[in-house]
């Protein structure tokens, strides 16, 4: 299986079991709005917007409605709400955008001289973005924060990474959801960047849990390659049920 079909798999899998989780989270609804002057955590340099997914489709213009035109509702309201983190994490950069629109790939097409990354889950939406003369890319994830299969980690992390989490505090089952946001930011950051989809085992994540900052380690070729003159920042927050990763390469 391909990185795009291993990681849809698991979100399906994931929805499926974490049902009663996610109808917990659902009822202590996450703060209406949160940005980058809440969460410290972030480089400044970096501006981040994360919100419910709640957002009504009347945020959005005709053009950025047309494109979920034809999609479910949950669909149309997990778009919404990521646009509407983008708008604010743009305006809040200083570079507001009247609408923003998808590139052939499907990813946001971005104001010129912005990089950025949309992310939603069933609980909440979140949009990061940044100058292009500082960051040459950015992921972000946001996943319900449960604990992280056995059966799904041996699809995510290498037999070294699950070593490694196994004597951390909480194990595989609290380290291997972080691995996994952190890889999907991965792909996030590089595929806009050097055009390549790097498969879950062509990656490790090593974390710090003392600084909550995790770095990508290339495992193949392709990934030395993809890798190859960039320097990673890679920082994670658990909050309200969720947890949120950010991944900046300059």
């Amino acid at each position: 299986m391909t990185f795009s079909e291993i990681s849809a798999s698991i979100r399906c899998s994931r929805i499926f079991n974490d049902v009663q989780i996610l109808a917990n989270y659902l009822r202590t609804p996450i703060a209406m709005r949160t940005t980058s002057r809440e969460w410290p955590w972030l480089p400044d340099t970096i501006t981040v917007v994360q919100q419910p997914i709640d957002a009504e489709l009347d945020v959005l213009t005709p053009a950025e409605r047309a494109l979920v035109a034809n999609a479910v509702p949950r669909r149309r309201t997990q778009f919404a709400a990521g646009r509407a983190c983008a708008h604010a994490a743009l305006a809040q950069l200083g570079k507001p955008a009247r609408e923003l629109l998808r590139l052939e790939s499907g990813a946001p097409q971005w104001p010129q001289g912005i990089v950025g990354s949309i992310a939603h889950c069933d609980a909440a939406a979140l949009a990061s973005c940044a100058d292009a003369g500082r960051w040459q890319g950015l992921g972000a994830d946001v996943e319900i924060d449960a604990p992280f299969a056995d059966d799904i980690a041996e699809y995510v992390l290498t037999a070294d990474e699950r070593g490694h989490y196994a004597h951390l505090p909480g194990g595989v089952a609290y380290w291997g959801l972080l691995a996994f946001s952190a890889k999907e930011c991965v792909h996030k950051c590089l595929h806009p960047l050097r055009g390549v989809f790097l498969e879950f085992d062509e990656v490790a994540i090593d974390v710090n849990p003392n600084t909550l900052r995790f770095e990508p380690r290339p495992l193949s070729a392709a990934a030395d390659a993809a890798f190859s003159g960039l320097r990673c920042d890679g920082r994670w927050h658990r909050a309200e049920g969720c947890l949120f990763t950010v991944l900046g390469v300059v």
